[in-house]
């Protein structure tokens, strides 16, 4: 009886110490995939201060589209001005 306790006893050791390997095996690749999940998140998030950068410099871009759209419109506004008065009737563009 007490042989078969011994047996019982060393193969529970036996399995103890496999799970725990187990588990060593499990926590240490959680880690690493932790780790890995950090890096991607912190990729993540320089990829869209990236986009946001891109966003801005292209809004920023349009805007200025627009600005010197209106100037050059205003440009001519004021040469059609120019040419109506008596000193600048004669005046030429080129």
């Amino acid at each position: 009886m007490i042989e078969k306790q011994d047996t019982n006893i060393l193969q529970l050791t036996t399995e103890n110490k496999l799970l725990n390997d187990q588990l060593h095996d499990i926590d240490n690749e959680l880690e690493m995939k932790s780790g890995e999940n950090n890096r991607l998140r912190s990729q993540v998030a320089d990829l869209e201060a990236a986009m946001n950068d891109l966003y801005v410099s292209r809004k920023g871009n349009g805007d200025l589209q627009v600005e010197i759209q209106s100037l050059k419109q205003d440009n001519e506004k004021l040469l059609a001005l120019l040419r109506e008065t008596c000193e600048y009737a004669d005046f030429n563009d080129s």
